[in-house]
């Protein structure tokens, strides 16, 4: 195809564009597609800490690590920890999440469209489920695993050993305070992971 200008100043001067014009041009100029598409590539590749996810009142950053022409879609890797989420019933709980953007070194804005990944009611122990959550503004691949409960169990200090010697520390010790034993039962305890983030152009261009 034969271009008006040489190919290296369309280059320079996309370079100069906002993401929001690159991704005008990309949807309504088709002459210079696929050098919107090349410019928008380098632009994502080099936002290392642009997006950032906070889940259940912590904080993640996103690190991108491609981008599809054909999808029109960016991937990020989301390098966490496991969260922990307690519920002290089996019952279905929601876990709100948000989308960060870093605008400036002191500034991150929250999209308003956050999602959501539910805790659904009767999940087994060890079990762990892959999900993939997805809204208008991104979509997240996410691990949900409900860890086994764990019984506390109050044993006094004679319980290995035999009758007669359990008689005689009475004997020779003070009386010990009872322990306190809890009434509540243990909590449900699960881990909630973010391993991957992609987003649409119309949110990087936003």
């Amino acid at each position: 195809m034969d271009y008006l200008l040489p190919a290296e100043i369309i280059t320079n001067i996309l370079s100069y564009m906002s993401m929001t014009d690159l991704v005008r041009i990309e949807r309504t100029c088709r002459l210079f597609q696929s050098f919107s598409l090349c410019e928008i590539e380098k632009r994502i590749i080099k936002s290392n800490d642009e997006w950032g996810i906070l889940i259940h009142l912590g904080q993640v950053n996103a690190k991108p690590i491609g981008f599809d022409a054909k999808t029109k879609k960016a991937y990020y890797s989301v390098l966490m920890d496991p969260v922990k989420v307690k519920t002290m019933f089996d019952h279905r709980r929601p876990i709100h999440c948000s989308l960060l953007r870093k605008k400036t070194a002191k500034f991150q804005s929250y999209n308003q469209n956050g999602f959501i990944i539910t805790v659904e009611k009767g999940m087994e122990e060890g079990k762990t489920l892959e999900l993939d959550i997805k809204n208008e503004a991104c979509q997240v691949h996410a691990a949900l695993t409900r860890l086994p409960s764990t019984f506390a169990v109050n044993k006094t200090l004679e319980s290995s050993l035999c009758d007669g010697q359990a008689l005689k520390k009475e004997i020779l010790q003070p009386p010990q305070p009872q322990p306190i034993k809890t009434m509540a039962p243990p909590p449900l305890t699960y881990t909630l992971q973010i391993t991957e983030l992609s987003l649409p152009l119309s949110t990087i261009a936003a």
